[in-house]
């Protein structure tokens, strides 16, 4: 390679991908100690070496409506496209955010860096045409999926499976597992309830879950619910959706949802990659993702869903050993007596549990995703320097 710095431009815009991305920084600076970094992500990027043009991760979680986020948006792009053409960088990896990744992408191949998207969009669920968009705008797919690579590779794109780096961190499950015999016989469990990390998810959706943790206690006095937050400003944002009434035996903890679901004997969950977690420490679940009536309506055909199953832990399974409420327009009923039904029904949770952990088994990879898609990276830039 030259003497110039190796210089990789690496993007995210929500704190997942800054994490995945930070974790990518590190296992590539392993293997390149001089290697520059520069991008828009978020602190852990920023901690992991990276020079942050713009910290988009704290815009995603406390911007209001999107007429707000428009001028916001406009600015920081163009300013990002900018900078991007004088770096000149040797590689670009965007990391998963679409809405801002399908643009700087665009760009960067525009400028004639090559790009490798990493937790690439779910366009196999949601918009199968655009696939055509994943093949112009990259040049490699690190997928997170193991059916992604086939996916994208039968359509034209080059793609290699690296593991999902939701798995490089998650800690194995307590064994034995919580007692599901014990919770309910006894009435004794301890519910978890994830209303997601976005401000409209969490507005969508605790009304629901304020209604689900006031059942269970009416029908098991000793339940104990958890509502998680991702960090302060989703406890908030939590706590504001409230409105005052969060019951006596309801507890919103901050930064803890991986210890509150190694306790959990089941999870009432918005929809997301934080349900891969759920199932990974074997908790029984029902998941649900609200949307607008009218909306879906009039934008659903247009959509493309090319899945018979929405919930990631139905998709790998290829059937449905999860209950899923998709779309879900709001009313709290349904929800309630499904939660209801399936804390009725032993004989489902055990099922569920088993099939679920059976599905994230196979995430896992050796040594980590994040060296995987670092060693991918490698050859992309040993290619362009040969």
């Amino acid at each position: 390679m030259s003497d110039k710095p190796i210089t990789i431009f690496m993007s995210a815009a929500e704190a997942s991908g800054d994490q995945h991305a930070a974790n990518l920084i590190t296992a590539i600076s392993a293997r390149i100690p001089d290697a520059r970094f520069v991008g828009v992500g978020g602190p852990k990027m920023a901690a992991a070496g990276c020079e942050l043009l713009a910290d988009l991760t704290v815009k995603a979680a406390m911007l209001g409506g999107p007429i707000l986020r428009l001028g916001y948006w406009i600015r920081q792009m163009a300013r990002i496209k900018r900078a991007m053409k004088d770096l000149a960088p040797d590689l670009h990896i965007p990391v998963d955010s679409p809405a801002l990744n399908w643009h700087l992408a665009k760009h960067a191949k525009a400028i004639g860096t090559p790009v490798m998207y990493y937790v690439a969009p779910q366009v196999w669920a949601w918009a199968p045409w655009r696939v055509r968009k994943v093949r112009r705008r990259t040049d490699m797919v690190a997928c997170i999926l193991p059916f992604e690579e086939r996916y994208f590779r039968d359509r034209g794109v080059n793609a290699t499976y690296v593991g999902h780096p939701l798995f490089d961190t998650l800690e194995p499950p307590v064994e034995p597992l919580p007692d599901l015999a014990e919770a309910w016989s006894e009435g004794t469990w301890n519910v978890a309830l994830l209303p997601g990390s976005r401000p409209a998810e969490i507005a969508n959706h605790m009304p629901a879950l304020l209604n689900v943790a006031e059942a269970i206690k009416r029908r098991w006095s000793r339940a104990v619910c958890t509502i998680t937050a991702h960090n302060d400003v989703g406890a908030q944002n939590i706590h504001a959706a409230c409105k005052g009434r969060l019951p006596a035996h309801v507890e919103v903890v901050v930064g803890k949802t991986r210890h509150v679901l190694k306790n959990a004997h089941i999870a009432v969950a918005v929809s997301g990659t934080v349900t891969l977690e759920v199932a990974h420490f074997g908790v029984p679940m029902v998941i649900l993702y609200r949307v607008s009536a009218a909306g879906h309506k009039l934008v659903g055909p247009f959509l493309g869903i090319s899945t018979p199953h929405l919930a990631l832990v139905n998709i790998l399974a290829g059937k449905r050993i999860v209950p899923e409420i998709m779309p879900w327009y709001g009313r709290i009923k349904p929800v309630r007596e499904m939660v209801l039904d399936v804390m009725d029904d032993l004989g489902c949770l055990y099922d569920m549990r088993e099939a679920m952990r059976e599905v994230t088994s196979r995430l896992k990879t050796s040594p980590s995703a994040s060296d995987n898609a670092a060693d991918l990276a490698i050859k992309m830039l040993k290619r362009q320097d040969s």
